[in-house]
């Protein structure tokens, strides 16, 4: 809370954390996800424990159905291999994190409504949240009355402003530095104004722009 607050001026409503066992059943309750992987993201997943359970390492390049066992393992990919956007590392890994969430809320909307509780019931055992069960379903209410059938995500730092840091400069290893338009110090408030203006004012109509840079991560 306090380090959201701090470098982006947003007061969170609450906090949701989910765990691989979470993450798996969703998956597996929906009936798996549609993804799309390269050559190089099968060649990791067949060959490391990323897929914990051996008998799903069997996964091959192109469209297919993942499992919970084997999203999660795809999710997990960071140093090795490239998505079919050709994004590699971290960019890559929260990527696909990023495409597999939608992949599953666009599976549970084909679902009828009245399993949604049936879902919510059975995963919310293994989700860690402050919030309480009245606010959680007033926000699943929120949710279907407001018609929502996209989600729109964005990356921060955004393109163009940040750069990255040699390993010593901070002596906390290799990272990321937000900086402002035509500066190298160490600042987040471009940052932070355009997450509130994506937060607050963005009408998902348009791919997402600040400055001269646009943001096609949705």
């Amino acid at each position: 809370y306090k380090t959201i607050a701090k470098n982006f001026n947003i007061e969170l409503d609450g906090y949701v954390e989910i765990g691989f066992k979470a993450f798996q059943d969703i998956v597996d309750a929906v009936g798996g996800v549609e993804v799309e992987l390269t050559e190089s993201e099968v060649s990791y997943l067949n060959s490391t424990n990323y897929i914990r359970n051996k008998k799903y390492r069997n996964v091959k390049a192109g469209k297919q159905t993942l499992n919970g066992s084997q999203a999660l393992g795809y999710c997990r990919i960071r140093k090795q291999g490239t998505t079919i956007s050709g994004l590699r590392d971290d960019y890559g890994r929260t990527w696909r994190q990023r495409t597999v969430i939608n992949a599953v809320f666009d599976k549970v909307k084909s679902l009828p409504m009245s399993d949604w509780l049936k879902l919510a019931n059975k995963l919310l055992k293994n989700v860690t949240t402050d919030l309480s069960n009245d606010k959680i379903i007033e926000y699943g209410k929120d949710v279907v009355t407001m018609g929502t059938t996209t989600i729109h995500q964005l990356q921060i730092p955004i393109n163009g402003y940040y750069r990255g840091s040699a390993s010593g400069e901070f002596k906390v290893g290799s990272c990321l530095v937000m900086h402002d338009a035509g500066s190298t110090s160490l600042s987040s408030s471009a940052n932070a104004e355009a997450l509130n203006k994506f937060i607050f004012k963005y009408d998902g109509k348009d791919n997402f722009k600040y400055g001269t840079f646009e943001n096609k991560e949705k």
